[in-house]
């Protein structure tokens, strides 16, 4: 499953502030596009800048949630190994002994 989402630091008020609204416009496409393509956008001046410092974050905010993703995932496959071989009563065609099978068909025998 891809990220639908990303952190936006209250760090960075200090510098969004010292941006125009049309500047704060474009970093925030900037990043939004960033994020999403992982893109870098053309920027210029004080803009690219900012976004400069704003990406190395987004990096080590991404590469933070790989990793975590990662061991959630191995997490998972180990629980799910555990739980079927340890209760390993799968059904198959192969299977002519099944119980389930035999007790169905030993109960319409006596009907």
């Amino acid at each position: 499953m891809d990220k639908i989402s990303f952190l936006m630091y209250l760090d960075y008020e200090e510098q969004f502030n010292l941006l125009t609204d049309e500047q704060l416009g474009q970093l925030m496409r900037a990043i939004m596009i960033y994020e999403k393509t992982k893109e870098l956008p053309k920027l210029e001046g004080i803009v690219k800048m900012a976004f400069s410092f704003i990406k190395q974050q987004l990096d080590r905010d991404n590469e933070k949630w790989q990793e975590e993703r990662q061991k959630r995932s191995e997490a998972g496959k180990k629980g799910m190994a555990k739980r079927w071989k340890s209760n390993n009563k799968t059904i198959t065609n192969d299977n002519k002994n099944n119980s389930v099978k035999n007790v169905i068909t030993r109960n319409n025998k006596n009907n």
